[in-house]
């Protein structure tokens, strides 16, 4: 599944009329914190290393603001994210993706039916900012990865 996912990103990628769109959507039950976390490792990793995708965050159950956590945690960090509300995955963001990752949380029907989602189940609930950033950035580094491997 992961491969057939990546081989979708890299044809999108290659394609000068590939849409400037995001196709990296990462989708955790609220949108305000595991989501957001993917996101900003995502972009910034893949800007580092010249990789043309990019990823924005979705919820499937919304809560009205970013994690307080999640935002101190990433500035900690030195990334900054966008002051955006968490919103729900929507059909237009499932049409425009390439690949969609649940990050404990399960996907709407249309999106798991889009053929292009997968799970991330194993980032810790309850083990802190830590953790929760350790397992979604190694999993981040190793989607990178995998997208330069087809970019080239």
């Amino acid at each position: 599944m992961i491969a057939r996912m990546l081989m979708m990103v890299s044809l999108a990628m290659g394609q000068p009329s590939a849409p400037a769109a995001p196709t990296v959507v990462f989708v955790c039950e609220h949108g305000a914190a595991k989501s957001v976390i993917a996101t900003a490792y995502f972009n910034k990793i893949a800007a580092e290393r010249g990789l043309r995708a990019r990823a924005l965050y979705r919820g499937v159950n919304p809560q009205p603001d970013l994690s307080i956590g999640a935002l101190k945690g990433l500035r900690d960090d030195g990334l900054t994210v966008a002051d955006q509300k968490p919103s729900m995955i929507a059909q237009t963001d499932v049409d425009a993706a390439t690949v969609i990752f649940a990050i404990g949380c399960t996907l709407p029907p249309n999106a798991v039916a889009s053929g292009k989602a997968d799970t991330w189940d194993d980032v810790p609930e309850d083990k802190g900012y830590g953790a929760t950033r350790d397992a979604i950035k190694r999993h981040v580094e190793h989607l990178i990865d995998d997208l330069l491997k087809k970019q080239r």
